[in-house]
């Protein structure tokens, strides 16, 4: 593993983004950077709060994380995720609350189900309704819960999910996962084929964590084939790219690159196929990780006067050139106009971000994993 200065680094920025970022009247982390000013997340994202406060949650205890300098309390924020996720009708969200509770030894499988309101059933529709994205959190979650539990229950919906994973969402010519099941939303199922970084990375890790809990040696071969393709299709400074072609193979869109890609969740995502048994990515996780400060525009991402972790490099070519693009997206024509487009830094940073970064250190530098299986 690599040096620890990088998150010796870090781990003051994170943690002081996390504590202002807990909202203590809410008991969420509803409060986001936006354009350097803080702001609630319900003002631009109507599910953040519900994403970030699980990730935080997770985070926090992979890294083992001081309570009182953040300023937290894990069951009021429990409590809050509960509400949070009976209130934003989000379907997709649940792997990750599931993954939350777990980590903090919190109500079992069925009780969180109750505390949400949720009934998974039919449990195959489900999957398939909801992104590739939050497939792969519902699989980490009913992991990392299985594991805690040994529930057979729990194992046979977590073989479910990574069957689905498997099957239907990746293409073995192209060595990537789609968006979207068939019983998704219209405009997930119209771009299939062009997903995100965020569909890729946390596959690679389900299917890692499947394989450790289950001893489903499919899990880690796929989890394997996914990474491989995914390192080649690096770019030359360590960049992760945002969109991916999965039925020809591909980058059609590069910009935005996201910091907490490189120094968070493709760090952690590879660490566990290696943990899993599989090879070690270490090279790709240091390319990764030097982007920060070796990146397109010749700065550091990481700004310890705000402090925080800026989000990422971007196109610079205004509002309509950013519809025209997210319309392309959604036709499945996206694609950067220009080898050498206009660029800028993002000026944003939402809470799970600073929770992802100390997610990776914790396991880079091998702290107690607890409940984790990474």
């Amino acid at each position: 593993m690599i040096n620890n200065e990088f998150y010796d680094k870090l781990d003051p920025v994170c943690h002081a983004g996390l504590k202002a970022s807990l909202n203590q009247e809410t008991h969420a982390y509803d409060l986001q950077l936006k354009d350097k000013a803080w702001h609630n997340t319900n003002e631009f994202y109507p599910t953040e709060d519900l994403t970030s406060s699980a990730i935080c949650l997770i985070g926090i205890n992979r890294a083992r994380v001081d309570l009182s300098s953040v300023a937290l309390d894990p069951s009021r924020v429990l409590d809050s995720l509960y509400g949070l996720y009976r209130r934003r009708n989000y379907p997709g969200g649940f792997g990750l609350v599931l993954w939350a509770a777990a980590v903090w030894d919190g109500p079992d499988f069925d009780a969180v189900q109750q505390r949400c309101d949720i009934r998974l059933h039919p449990f195959s529709d489900h999957v398939a309704s909801i992104t590739t994205m939050e497939a792969a959190w519902l699989a980490s979650g009913l992991a990392t819960e299985y594991q805690r539990n040994g529930n057979e229950q729990v194992k046979a919906l977590l073989e479910k999910t990574a069957a689905e994973l498997m099957q239907s969402r990746f293409e073995p010519t192209t060595g990537l996962v789609i968006h979207a099941g068939k019983m998704a939303g219209f405009s997930n199922r119209l771009r299939g084929h062009i997903a995100n970084f965020a569909d890729q990375i946390y596959t690679i890790q389900a299917l890692a964590f499947t394989s450790m809990a289950t001893g489903n040696e499919q899990a880690l071969d796929i989890a394997i084939q996914l990474a491989d393709n995914m390192v080649k299709l690096q770019g030359d400074k360590g960049q992760w790219w945002w969109h991916y072609d999965a039925s020809r193979g591909g980058v059609p869109q590069q910009h935005p690159v996201y910091s907490v890609h490189q120094h968070g969740m493709a760090p952690m995502a590879l660490r566990a196929i290696n943990a899993a048994g599989g090879p070690d990515f270490e090279e790709a996780i240091v390319m990764s990780r030097s982007w920060m400060d070796n990146n397109e525009l010749g700065i550091s991402l990481i700004d310890t006067g705000q402090p925080t972790i800026w989000r990422s490099i971007e196109h610079d070519d205004g509002m309509a050139g950013n519809m025209i693009r997210k319309l392309c997206t959604l036709l499945g024509l996206a694609g950067d106009r220009s080898s050498k487009p206009a660029l800028r830094l993002n000026y944003e940073t939402r809470p799970y971000e600073w929770a992802w970064c100390i997610y990776a250190g914790g396991i880079e530098r091998a702290i107690d994993k607890g409940h984790h299986l990474v």
